[in-house]
């Protein structure tokens, strides 16, 4: 009987133990960094242009990484519809398709519950950033279910109409005049609609007072990226549950010169989070899909890419095609749950890894509500 007890005592207490050690390991925000078209072959040349050497970014230098394959359900080349709804929804779909399933056996596509949206589901509060505009593929993967990206309308009406929780307290995108302009010929008046929902609308970062808690800024330009995620967690990390954040800066290079110094500027910002970030945020880097980008030539003791007003050389530095390319991307982290980014592992992987952090197990698909909004 003493045995037994001492038996009993001991599994209560390595239970307990486990169960500790289990929550202390948990993330209570996670912060998604994604670099659309921020492939491998980007970030070397990004290296030699900002550094005059390769692997100088932080990113490729963060404790834990891994190698990503992007292919979407029935093409190996992904566009980032595809590609961020594997991210955040853990299953594979069509390219064009917003966090719906693929097309399979005659069947209707069902809505795949986002990593978002488990998040509202347990009152975090959540966030987008991007480059873009906030209704595109990327930003529009983590609220948005729809059949085709270019679905403006729906997927604008869908951020206003949450399935789960009361949707993102903060939007932060750029296009301020186009966006404006499509929606005024549908005859919507989108910051209105936004108004009418609690949102400030802002169109400046430095508008957004220190207090606010909605946020829908439509900006112009490339704005200053650090601000904004400075800004972001500083409203999000209010809500004592945690926090999502997803940051998305384009980085496509067929404009050669800019799309480097963007993963530059995205690249700083990255560091500057995960030096600032607390130990209970896991951050973690990726590329939605690669870009058809090439190292093919250059001296070690000049520029990757020659002064405007230098004469061309004769032949390229860097060739670049326009068009996505289907190998695996980088993907890299720190914090809780970053040791489970390792090795090779599938885009829909990225998806559970984050749930994992945050100690949540998905839903089967069965499962899922299928509702309309």
């Amino acid at each position: 009987m003493l045995l037994l007890r001492d038996m009993k005592t001991f599994y209560l207490f390595f239970l307990s133990s486990a169960l500790a050690l289990s929550a202390a390991g948990r993330a209570r925000n996670v912060i998604l960094f994604i670099g659309d078209a921020g492939g491998i072959p980007a970030l070397h040349a990004a290296s030699i242009h900002g550094f005059n050497e390769p692997n100088k970014l932080f990113v490729q230098n963060m404790p834990h990484m891994g190698l990503m394959d992007t292919s979407a359900a029935g093409e190996w080349v992904t566009d980032s519809a595809a590609a961020m709804s594997a991210i955040v929804t853990g299953q594979k779909t069509d390219n064009e398709v917003l966090s719906k399933s693929a097309a399979a056996g005659g069947k209707g596509r069902v809505p795949l519950k986002t990593i978002l949206e488990y998040a509202e589901e347990r009152g975090l509060w959540t966030g987008l950033i991007t480059n873009m505009s906030i209704f595109d593929a990327t930003p529009a993967a983590c609220y948005a279910h729809v059949d085709k990206r270019s679905q403006t309308l729906e997927i604008a009406d869908q951020a206003l109409r949450p399935q789960f929780g009361d949707g993102p307290e903060l939007f932060i995108g750029a296009d301020r005049k186009a966006v404006l302009a499509a929606a005024a010929k549908q005859g919507i008046d989108v910051e209105s609609r936004f108004r009418e929902k609690g949102y400030g609308v802002y169109d400046t970062l430095g508008a957004i007072p220190a207090g606010a808690s909605r946020v829908f800024a439509l900006l112009d330009g490339d704005y200053d990226l650090g601000a904004a995620v400075e800004r972001a967690i500083a409203t999000l990390s209010r809500n004592r549950k945690g926090f999502f954040l997803m940051v998305e800066w384009d980085v496509h290079t067929l404009n050669l010169r800019r799309g480097l110094d963007r993963a530059l500027v995205l690249d700083g910002v990255v560091r500057r989070t995960a030096e600032r970030g607390r130990k209970d945020t896991l951050i973690v880097f990726a590329a939605d899909h690669s870009y058809d980008i090439r190292v093919r030539a250059g001296r070690k003791d000049a520029p990757l890419l020659p002064d405007a007003a230098a004469p061309a050389p004769r032949r390229p530095n860097v060739r670049v095609e326009d068009g996505h390319t289907g190998e695996q991307v980088l993907v890299a982290a720190q914090g809780p749950g970053s040791e489970r980014v390792r090795g090779f592992f599938a885009n829909t992987d990225l998806f559970r890894i984050m749930m994992a952090a945050y100690g949540w197990r998905p839903q089967p698909v069965t499962e899922r509500s299928t509702g309309t909004r």
